[in-house]
């Protein structure tokens, strides 16, 4: 009986490793990414960081310090399968009609790909 149950045991401790690293993994790799993009990443911090296995794209937030050394900002990113990185347009739409428009276009653009890509499911 202790044998049996000591089999039991290890099979349950595999198979919640297994899926830690199942469900994990992906998400570990994508932080590394971002972190290694970012100016500052010893100070970046993560949250609500989603892998999409469909379309091979994450986004989440990040939280990484100013190098120049202002406080952390929170700004969402998308990771696409290209390794590419793009986060969220902060730039204030101010300005001439022109640069009020090119800006506008730069948000409407991250969201629609963040519509387009981010969607959980």
């Amino acid at each position: 009986m202790r044998v049996f149950l000591c089999l039991l045991v290890s099979v349950m401790v595999f198979a919640a490793c297994l899926g830690g690293w199942w469900f994990y993994w992906p998400v570990w790799q994508v932080e590394a990414r971002v972190k290694s993009r970012l100016p500052e990443p010893a100070t970046a911090s993560f949250s609500g960081v989603v892998y999409n296995k469909k379309t091979g794209t994450a986004c989440g937030y990040v939280s990484a310090s100013d190098p120049r050394g202002g406080p952390a900002g929170k700004t969402h990113f998308i990771l696409m399968p290209d390794g590419e990185l793009r986060l969220d347009p902060k730039d204030p739409i101010r300005g001439s009609t022109l640069q009020q428009l090119e800006s506008l276009r730069r948000h409407a653009d991250y969201l629609s790909l963040a519509y387009a890509r981010c969607q959980v499911g």
